[in-house]
């Protein structure tokens, strides 16, 4: 079988972590021998910007086709702006119209009949352009939808609108990473098309053995509603009580600065290490030497950071009613607190800490929860979804 992925979001070198939960997603399957090719669009950079930044560098410099860990990408381009701006929203309007370049641009790289199956990921732009696809050439498309914003939600009116209806429609499978997105979709897509099926993770396998420390980590982009600045307030309470611990924040992102001040501010620079973007593996190393995972994010649609804490045996903290807890029951397998709540953050750290036999007992539960999740059995279930797409195409 042959399946073409669409992703805006997937890993490249200038950003590692971006979108690693579909590169995952290729990988499995290829263990089912499934031959996977990825598109990932990227923003159209000319290379004469490349001199005002090094970000902008970095993206000029994006070939329009590579290899990444063994999966064939390519990177059409496509017009974007600094994210959530002003221009940026004005532009979405056009998302219908890229959308159709998008696909013009794939027509004339790729021989497209001979891909089985087209899986889109998110709503905006690559259900758009699955969509677009179906049309000329027929080819049946599975939509997942990852997150509850703009991207994977429905525009209140116009053509983006009826745009978005269509793409649900002629859609063979409707896919939802977790019951929380399922539910920002319930008033627009009937309940029976939406199949939660979570993401899949990194194995610890993968990375190399390492005894715990007294390390408190976590994951993410460093934007306001991961809560960085609500862990940073809980482990200075921590810190007060318990010197020996640190805490490793691994990405990047618009509150970097902010975050690194407020740590000042707060007297615990000396025991916060901010390490800015890593490779996913390097990210996993880090990672195995926790004692405890935290993300104390809103709005997250799943998050596949808790997994792989999970699957190492680290008690992780998350928040309720957010995409994790429909594998964390608090207490059990893992700790959930209200978000934006700075004291009962510190309390579900402090608990962790203090009891260790209990964190233990978490942890290896929350290692069992996410058995559910391994690759081998996601890309087993996957594979059953093309087939019946194909089936009913």
């Amino acid at each position: 079988m042959n399946v073409l992925f669409l992703s805006w979001a997937y890993p490249k070198k200038n950003t590692p972590y971006l979108g690693i939960w579909a590169h995952q997603q290729a990988l499995a399957l290829q263990t089912q021998g499934v031959e996977v090719e990825v598109v990932n669009s990227v923003p159209y950079v000319p290379s004469i910007a490349g001199a005002l930044s090094p970000k902008l560098r970095d993206y000029s410099l994006i070939p329009a086709q590579e290899h990444y860990d063994g999966v064939k990408v390519h990177h059409p381009k496509f017009l974007r702006t600094k994210p959530n701006s002003l221009i940026d929203k004005l532009m979405f309007r056009l998302i219908g119209a890229q959308s159709t370049l998008t696909s013009r641009a794939l027509a004339r790289a790729l021989e497209m009949r001979r891909f089985h199956v087209v899986h889109a990921h998110n709503l905006f732009p690559d259900g758009a352009v699955a969509y677009r696809l179906f049309r000329k050439y027929g080819i049946p498309y599975v939509l997942t939808l990852h997150d509850v914003d703009r991207f994977n939600s429905f525009p209140d009116r116009g053509t983006a609108r009826a745009l978005a209806e269509a793409i649900v429609a002629h859609a063979k499978k409707v896919l939802v990473v977790s019951t929380r997105v399922q539910r920002n979709m319930s008033s627009q897509v009937p309940k029976q098309r939406l199949e939660v099926l979570y993401n899949t993770y990194w194995t610890e396998a993968k990375a190399a053995v390492k005894q715990r420390q007294n390390k408190i980590v976590t994951i993410a982009s460093l934007i306001d509603r991961k809560g960085v600045h609500y862990l940073l307030r809980a482990f200075r309470r921590v810190v007060d009580k318990h010197g020996k611990y640190e805490l490793v924040i691994i990405g990047n992102g618009r509150e970097m600065s902010a975050l690194s001040k407020l740590a000042d501010e707060l007297g615990i620079a000396d025991k916060v290490t901010f390490t800015g973007t890593l490779e996913h593996a390097k990210a996993m190393d880090k990672l195995s030497e926790a004692s405890i995972f935290c993300l104390p994010s809103w709005d997250e649609a799943f998050g596949v950071a808790y997994a792989e804490a999970m699957s190492f045996g680290i008690p992780v903290v998350g928040c309720k009613g957010e995409g994790i807890a429909d594998i964390v029951t608090s207490g059990l397998n893992g700790m959930l607190v209200e978000p934006r709540n700075e004291e009962q953050l510190a309390e579900a750290l402090f608990e962790l800490i203090e009891q260790p036999a209990m964190a233990e007992r978490i942890g290896l539960r929350g290692r069992e929860a996410v058995q559910q999740l391994q690759p081998d059995v996601f890309a087993a279930r996957l594979v059953d979804i093309y087939e019946d797409a194909l089936c009913r195409a």
